[in-house]
């Protein structure tokens, strides 16, 4: 058997200076993607609601049935 050169050597390296290694499971990944879309709908469905609020309390009636449509996803 030949020695390898130098220069195929793997890199000596101190577990202790790189620190411990995270893992992150592909599950989790696209579980927090998914979360994240969730609360922007949360987000745009409270905005939605809060402006069908302020038309109502505007009187503003015409506004608020085309928010109120928005918001059961019919056709304003």
């Amino acid at each position: 058997m030949t020695a390898r050169p130098a220069s195929d050597a793997p890199p000596q390296v101190d577990l202790e200076e790189v620190g411990p290694t995270v893992v992150i499971d592909p599950l989790q990944m696209s579980l927090s993607g998914v979360v994240n879309a969730i609360l922007e709908v949360g987000r745009q469905r409270k905005a939605l609601l809060d402006q069908l609020r302020a038309a109502l309390l505007s009187g503003n009636v015409p506004e608020a049935l085309g928010f109120a449509r928005h918001l059961c996803g019919l056709a304003a």
